[in-house]
Parts: structure tokens; C-alpha cells; sequence
């Protein structure tokens, strides 16, 4: 009884220090607080919403880590909050349970609630912003970010036309927001980038060089047009000081980001004098007969493969495009075979690829800016017509995308780029391969080491090497890379040194997947150990993420082919996901916590093995579309060469799910909304069910 009475006490002092300061706040009484849960009550189920938080006194806008909720507060609304709390009955009220003859815990939902809760925290200028000044003035001076900050709002301002529908909290909140920005003065622009259904309002926030007045659009901009010249970046510390200063304290205002940079994930091919493969050449596509189909969004790829390229969306000037990497990628999609044999690259040789050659020149400056000056927005765009285009005119459903954006991925924020690649692939009914990223050559890992405890304390030791967005995605697939067997500098099959790792988002498993993706090492004689071709043919060898992705989409790719009719892309992603086996090295014990991280589910075989089973096994796919609250039941007979003596069973089985439920972003880690779950059950003697497997994506029970 103590204990909870200094528990409730510490709550209402909590929610009085917050009441006070929304009461004196400049931009009205309308704020944000966190309500932070403890760990047993993280289920949904368990929430506190049926009394204290009850959706007709509180607004519920969000969520960051798991466990924390976000909602919208006012003095009025906390004071109600408090006194809630204060009824809550100090002592656990007692019920007699009949069935069991004893006496159990029966606490009010007040109680029950306010026990649920930790703490409860006003959303301040900490939670807003996660880096400096001078890291801000250093990263816009890009011209390759666009040089505006990201700014993510609770809530969008309506048109001013329509404030005067607003209670007064409310108007003050919105009208301050708008003055406050217009205040910055001159050469100050603010526009609404577009939502892409993303349920979340996103500024992208500049100031510039010129003697312009602020312009300020909080509303939708996609149909303003947006290439335009740009004035020159203002570097001015004072005037960035005092927009971040506002920024970091209003209320309205949920994140503060810098903007991300496009960057390949591969290091350049090296011509290495050693002994390559000889007598290779680049086969000719047989018109008569149909291949696998793969889109390469990249640089563009060279007259080499010109043969198998079937179309080309072009949108680079010559003097703007930087062809290695981008032939790199198709060159292990149409020779990988012949190059480096079929435990790397396991498919057939061959396949129509679709040029998609947005991403301008890295080492040409100012080539992306003058494409796309308004940064990333801008670039997704462009990608989001390319792709449209060559499932419509080729029927293109696998891309590889080998591009990263030099932000870390964050277990608690679905980043915006990784939403707008899921809106992407979701329009256009595919699935996008991506790149897990690349460590920076100053964080590189030693080589994977034989001993299982030297490979952890590697691990632990290691820094800066989370995944790189837009890999944290939820509807694509992120490949890390592996080592290639037959090279002496490295461990086969072990993760490479370079290969970014998970987890992306809480709750789910990222990467999904891993292939071979070249040594982190070179060796004398075989470099990196994974080949490819440049441009005008020359073989080459090279390493990194960029190069594990498009050997994994070109088993989809072969999927997609070999299987009659259109599949679900969700059904693509199972197969791929369900096959997939840990390579040996990660299946000891010491490793399985932190194998997933590394490599996801595993590397998958080819296609062929995917879709030819041995007789030893069987795969069964069931593609629906589940309703709420529905349940989809298969009665499955256990086989009877596997049933023993007594009715005892015997066997392994698998279970993959993969599904496409609503996503808000708003929610952070827990931007899934509906759950989706799957088990394999069998049934006792006295007619009850048994569950009988146990999931891979969970941590370990211990």
C-alpha cells in the first residue's frame, strides 16, 4: 500500500510540473508528454486508455521506443488525469475465484492502469533534436543534402483561412508556429513536403543567401512545381542559433533532422594483377526465349550489357552518370555465374535488365543538385516514375536498389526515406533489394574470426556499424553482405568486415537476408574474390553491400520468372525468407543472439532449389488476404512414414509469415498496427491444441 500511494504521489507531482509549464508556455496551453510504460505492460492490451487515457479526454498522437506513448495534453486534460490517478484504491481489492476455491487480486482498471505507468514526461527540446550546431552547418553546406532541415510537426497547421474554426489553444498553437517562423526574416523558405500517405507532416526548412522575404507553405506542395534555382546556402551561425532555438521549443514541433545523402555501397572495382577468369565473354541474350526481368536503379550501365538491357529510363546527361557501379550490379546478374561460379552466384546466367539511371555522379560536383536541388524528396520522385514505368512496360517486379543514405537507422523512428521506398514498392506491386550499407573505412571490423568468443568480442568492440537507411524498411528487403569461399584472406560464408548490421526497427529482423558480397580483405592474387565487368568489358573484382544485393534479387527475379501467373510479392519475400539457411559458422549457441543482427534468416539457395523440394520435404504457401479478427485454419495430417509407435510424431517443421498491415510512422517502434500472427499447432488427446513452434525473430527466452 506505501508502495503504490509514493507511486501515485510521484505520478501527480509529475503531471502538476507538466500542467504548470504548458500554462506558462508563449505558444498556448496545447503540449505533448510521454507516457512511458513499465515493461510488463507494453502489450496493447495492457495499456492504460480504458480509464486514464481514454481516447474521448486524450489524444493518443504517437509513439517512440517500445513502451512509450505519445499524447496530446492540455491543464484541463491533466487535471483530470490527476484526479483519476488519486481514486485509484491504494490496496489491491481481493475477488474469490470459484472455480479455483481461492482468493485472487481484482484491482479497479484505475489502479491497474496507474500501476502500468513509469513515469510521464513533457516532450521537450532533448527529444526534438540529436545533434549540434556546428554538425548542422557542416552537413547542409552540402549541396547534395538541399541544405534544409526536416522538420516533423504533431499535426498539420490548417489553411489560415480556416483558424477561426479553432479553439483558442488550438489557433494560439498554429498561429504562434507561423509567426515564429516568419520572424527568422529574410531568405527563409518553408515547404511541406509531399505525404506519400505516410500520416505524418514533414517541413523541409532552408535559409539562404537572399534578401527575400520568408516564404512559408504548411500545406501539401506536390503541386507546386519544384525545380527551380536555388539561392546559395546561408551559413550564418547567429541566424541557424536562433531558427533552431525556436524549433528545439515549440510544442508543435515532434523531430528535428538533418537531411541524408545518396551514396553507392560498394567500393570501387580494382584492377587487381592477378589471375582472373579466362576465356569469359559476355553472353548474348536469345530473343527467342524468355528471361528473368531485374530493374537496376543506379548510375547506369554500360554499353558491355547493352544487349541484355531491354529499357532504359534516361534522365542523365552522358557527362553525368558514372556507369562502374551500375555495370557492376548487371554484370553479376547476367555473367555472375561464369565469373565466379555457382556457390556465389547460383542462378543460370542472363537476365533483361531495366536501366534505371537516376543517381547522378558522385564524383561530379553539384550533379545531383542540379537534378534534384531540393534534395532526397526530390530524388525518390524521380525513382518512384522509373520504377512505375518498368512494371507497366515490362512488367518489372524485382529492384535492386544498391544506394544507402549516410543517416544510421533508429530502433525507435521509421525514417522517412524508408517509408517513401515501402510507399514505392507497395503502388507498384514490388519488391526493392537494398543494400544493408557500408562501415566507414575508420570503423571496420577486423575479419571474422574461426573462434566463436573472439567474434563476439569483436562485435562488442565494434562501433558505427548499425544499419544505414533506407534498409529499416518494412516492405523490402535488406541484404548484408558475406565473405566468398576460396579466398585465404577471410572466413567463407562468415559476415564480411564491411557489412552493416541490425537491428533496424524493434521487433522485426534486419537485414532480412545476406549473400556473398566480396572480401573486406584483398587478396594477392584474388582481390576481393567477387567479379564483375566494368563498362567497356574489362573483368574486374570489387566488394560490398552494394554487390550481396542484386545476387538476392536475382533469385526473386528467377522466382518471379519461373512461376506461372503473378504471385504476391508477399509470397516472393517468403520464399526467399523461408529457405534461407544460416550459414554453419552462426548455428552455435554463443552466436544465435546476434547472428539474426548479421546476416537475417540466412542465404537463400537458388530458385530452383526453392521451387523443387527433395523428396524429404514439402512446402505449402497459403497467399490470402485476412480480414480483422478473421482466422485462416489448414488442417494438415502429419505423414505417416514419420509417425512412430504411440501416435509419437517426428520431424521439423517451418513457418514463415509474411504480411502487409497498416504502417503509421507516427508510432515509432510500434509503426505496425495490426498484429498478424501464425502458428503450427497439434492437437491432444483431450482436444486441446498445442503450439509447436517457437519464433526466430523474438529474443531468447532466457
Amino acid at each position: 500500500m506505501v508502495r503504490f500511494r509514493a507511486h501515485q504521489a510521484n505520478l501527480i507531482e509529475q503531471i502538476d510540473t507538466i500542467s504548470g509549464i504548458l500554462s506558462a508556455q508563449t505558444a498556448g496551453e496545447i503540449g505533448y508528454a510521454k507516457v512511458i510504460l513499465r515493461r510488463e505492460a507494453w502489450a496493447k492490451s495492457h495499456r492504460p486508455v480504458n480509464s486514464l487515457f481514454r481516447p474521448d479526454r486524450v489524444a493518443t498522437v504517437g509513439g517512440g521506443d517500445l513502451g512509450v506513448m505519445l499524447v496530446e495534453v492540455r491543464p484541463n486534460s491533466l487535471s483530470r488525469l490527476a484526479q483519476e490517478i488519486a481514486a485509484a484504491e491504494p490496496t489491491t481489492r481481493m475477488k474469490l475465484n470459484e472455480k479455483r476455491g481461492r482468493a485472487e487480486p481484482n484491482p479497479s482498471v484505475r489502479k491497474s492502469e496507474a500501476g502500468a505507468i513509469d513515469r510521464i514526461e513533457l516532450f521537450g527540446p532533448a527529444d526534438r533534436r540529436a545533434f549540434s550546431l556546428e554538425e548542422a552547418l557542416v552537413w547542409l553546406s552540402n549541396p547534395m543534402t538541399g541544405s534544409g532541415y526536416q522538420i516533423e510537426l504533431f499535426e498539420v497547421p490548417p489553411p489560415r483561412s480556416e483558424w477561426d474554426r479553432l479553439d483558442a489553444g488550438r489557433r494560439r498553437l498554429v498561429q504562434s508556429f507561423a509567426v515564429g517562423l516568419a520572424e527568422i526574416g529574410f531568405g527563409l523558405t518553408v515547404e511541406r513536403l509531399p505525404d506519400h500517405s505516410n500520416k505524418r507532416p514533414i517541413l523541409n526548412v532552408r535559409l539562404d543567401q537572399s534578401r527575400n522575404p520568408p516564404v512559408i507553405r504548411l500545406q501539401d506542395t506536390s503541386v507546386v512545381e519544384r525545380r527551380r534555382v536555388l539561392a546559395p546556402f546561408n551559413p550564418d551561425r547567429a541566424r541557424h542559433s536562433r531558427l533552431l532555438k525556436f524549433l528545439d521549443n515549440h510544442p508543435l514541433v515532434r523531430r528535428i533532422e538533418l537531411p541524408g545523402i545518396v551514396v553507392h555501397s560498394a567500393r570501387a572495382p580494382m584492377r587487381t594483377p592477378r589471375a582472373r577468369p579466362n576465356g569469359i565473354t559476355i553472353p548474348v541474350r536469345d530473343s527467342r526465349r524468355s528471361h528473368p526481368r531485374l530493374g537496376i536503379i543506379d548510375g547506369g550501365i554500360g554499353p558491355a550489357l547493352s544487349d541484355w538491357v531491354i529499357d532504359r529510363w534516361d534522365v542523365l546527361a552522358d557527362e553525368d552518370m558514372d556507369l562502374a557501379h551500375g555495370t557492376f550490379i548487371g554484370g553479376l546478374a547476367a555473367l555472375g555465374g561464369a565469373l565466379n561460379g555457382a556457390e556465389v552466384c547460383p542462378e543460370p546466367d542472363g537476365a533483361e535488365l531495366v536501366d534505371l539511371a537516376v543517381f547522378p555522379s558522385e564524383g561530379r560536383s553539384g550533379a545531383f543538385t542540379s537534378y534534384f536541388p531540393d534534395g532526397l524528396p526530390q530524388f525518390f520522385d524521380e525513382m518512384e516514375s522509373a520504377v512505375s514505368d518498368a512494371n507497366a512496360r515490362h512488367g518489372v517486379r524485382v529492384f535492386n536498389m544498391s544506394l544507402n543514405i549516410l543517416q544510421p537507422a533508429a530502433p525507435d523512428r521509421y525514417s522517412q526515406h524508408a517509408a517513401r521506398l515501402d510507399q514505392i514498392a507497395e503502388n507498384s506491386n514490388s519488391v526493392i533489394f537494398i543494400s544493408a550499407g557500408n562501415i566507414n573505412p575508420q570503423d571496420l571490423r577486423a575479419e571474422w574470426p574461426n573462434d566463436d568468443l573472439a567474434a563476439l568480442t569483436a562485435l562488442v568492440n565494434s562501433r558505427n556499424d548499425g544499419l544505414l537507411t533506407p534498409a529499416e524498411s518494412a516492405r523490402n528487403v535488406a541484404v548484408a553482405a558475406l565473405n566468398p569461399p576460396g579466398h585465404d584472406g577471410c572466413v567463407p560464408f562468415a559476415p564480411t568486415r564491411f557489412s552493416r548490421r541490425g537491428p533496424g526497427l524493434r521487433g522485426g529482423v534486419k537485414p532480412e537476408i545476406a549473400h556473398v558480397g566480396g572480401s573486406g580483405s584483398q587478396h594477392a592474387v584474388l582481390g576481393h574474390g567477387l567479379f564483375s565487368v566494368l563498362p567497356d568489358g574489362t573483368i574486374v573484382d570489387g566488394c560490398g553491400t552494394s554487390y550481396a544485393s542484386p545476387l538476392a534479387a536475382k533469385t526473386a527475379a528467377v522466382l518471379d520468372h519461373l512461376i506461372e501467373g503473378e504471385v504476391s510479392r508477399e509470397t516472393l519475400i517468403g520464399l526467399l525468407v523461408h529457405h534461407a539457411e544460416m550459414p554453419a559458422l552462426l548455428r552455435s549457441k554463443t552466436l544465435a543472439p546476434v547472428a539474426r543482427h548479421m546476416v537475417g534468416f540466412g542465404m537463400p539457395p537458388s530458385a530452383g532449389q526453392i521451387l523443387e523440394t527433395g523428396d524429404h520435404a514439402i512446402t505449402l504457401v497459403f497467399a490470402s488476404r485476412i480480414q480483422r479478427d478473421q482466422q485462416i485454419n489448414f488442417r494438415f495430417a502429419w505423414p505417416p512414414s514419420l509417425v512412430g509407435p504411440g501416435g509419437k510424431c517426428r520431424g521439423r517443421a517451418k513457418l514463415t509469415l509474411v504480411a502487409t498491415p497498416p504502417l503509421d510512422a507516427r508510432f515509432g517502434s510500434e509503426l505496425v498496427r495490426i498484429n498478424v500472427n501464425a502458428s503450427l499447432q497439434q492437437e491432444q488427446e483431450d482436444g486441446g491444441w498445442k503450439g509447436r513452434l517457437d519464433s526466430l525473430y523474438l529474443p531468447p527466452r532466457g
